[in-house]
C-alpha cells in the first residue's frame, strides 16, 4: 500500500509539472484582445503575458502612437501574431469598426480582457456631472458593450474567457471620494455575474480581479504617497505588481480555470480585509 501510495504521488506530482511545462502554448490559437494596453501598468503586462502563452493578441488603446509602439515591441518580443487598433472604449462605433477587423485578420475573438479604465478624484456631493458620466461610461458601460459584441464571437466558437479588471472599491465603499470609479466597479461585479449566468450554456466564462493597490502604474505614479501610506496595511507586505496581475488574468482566461466563472478574486494581498 505504501509504495502504491508513493507511486501515485510521483504520477501525481509529475502530472502537474507537464501541466506547468504546457502553459508556453496554452492561448495557442485564440485571439485575445486587451483594452487599455499601451500603458505601462496592467494592459501591457497582460497583453505580453497572453502572448507568452501564444495567443494572437490584439493591443487596444486611446493612444495611437502608444498603441504601435507597443504592438511593435511585443511583436518583436514574442513568437506570436500581434494587431494594434487605437480605441476609445466608450466609442460604440469604433469599437465595431476593431472588433469586425480582427474578426477578418486573425478569427474570432475568443478572450476578452476589460482592463481600460479612468479614475477622476472628487468630492461626491460636489462633482462634475460630465467627470461622472465619462468615468462610468469607460469603466462599466464599455467592459458591457465589449463584452456583447466579442461574445457573439465566442459563442459562434464554442466559448470563450471575459476577463474583468475591477477594484477593491467596488466593495470598499470608496465613492465617497472617488463616485463613479467605486460604482462602477460595484457595477462591474454584477455584470460579471449576469454574463456568466447568460454565458454559462455557451461555454462563455466571466470573471473578475479585484485589485488593490498596483505599482508601476500611471495612478500610482500620480499618487505615489499612497503606495507608502496604506504598506502597512497589507498583510504580504508589499503593493501588487503588473506582473501579478496578468498572471492571474492568465489563469482565469486560460483552460486551468475551466470550471471557474463568475468569480470576483481578490487581488490585494489582504489589504482587502483591513479594517
Amino acid at each position: 500500500m505504501e509504495t502504491q501510495s508513493l507511486m501515485t504521488s510521483r504520477t501525481s506530482i509529475r502530472s502537474e509539472q507537464e501541466n506547468v511545462s504546457s502553459v508556453e502554448d496554452e492561448f495557442e490559437g485564440r485571439v485575445a484582445l486587451v483594452t487599455g494596453a499601451a500603458g505601462a501598468g496592467i494592459g501591457q503586462a497582460v497583453a505580453r503575458r497572453l502572448a507568452a502563452g501564444g495567443a494572437t493578441v490584439v493591443v487596444t488603446d486611446i493612444h495611437e502612437a502608444r498603441t504601435q509602439e507597443v504592438t511593435e515591441s511585443i511583436a518583436r518580443d514574442y513568437d506570436t501574431r500581434v494587431l494594434g487598433y487605437a480605441m476609445d472604449v466608450a466609442d460604440r462605433k469604433r469599437v465595431d469598426e476593431v472588433v469586425a477587423s480582427v474578426k477578418e485578420e486573425a478569427g474570432p475573438i475568443r478572450v476578452l480582457v476589460n482592463n481600460a479604465a479612468i479614475n477622476i478624484m472628487g468630492d461626491i456631493f460636489d462633482y462634475d456631472p460630465e467627470d461622472f458620466e465619462r468615468v462610468l461610461a469607460v469603466d462599466l458601460t464599455a467592459c458591457w458593450y465589449l463584452a456583447m459584441v466579442t461574445g457573439r464571437h465566442m459563442k459562434e466558437a464554442g466559448g470563450g474567457s471575459i476577463v474583468n479588471i475591477g477594484s477593491i472599491a467596488g466593495d470598499r465603499g470608496s465613492a465617497a471620494f472617488e463616485p463613479p470609479y467605486g460604482i462602477a466597479k460595484g457595477g462591474s461585479q454584477a455584470l460579471t455575474r449576469g454574463l456568466a449566468k447568460a454565458g454559462g450554456p455557451f461555454n462563455i466564462r466571466c470573471n473578475e480581479l479585484a485589485v488593490g493597490l498596483v505599482a508601476e502604474t500611471h495612478w500610482t505614479q500620480m499618487h505615489p504617497e499612497m503606495l507608502d501610506e496604506l504598506l502597512p496595511d497589507v498583510p504580504l507586505g508589499r503593493h501588487a505588481t503588473p506582473a501579478d496581475v496578468a498572471e492571474a488574468v492568465a489563469f482565469l482566461a486560460s483552460d486551468r480555470a475551466a470550471f471557474v466563472t463568475g468569480d470576483i478574486m481578490n487581488l490585494s494581498g489582504g489589504f482587502f480585509f483591513r479594517g
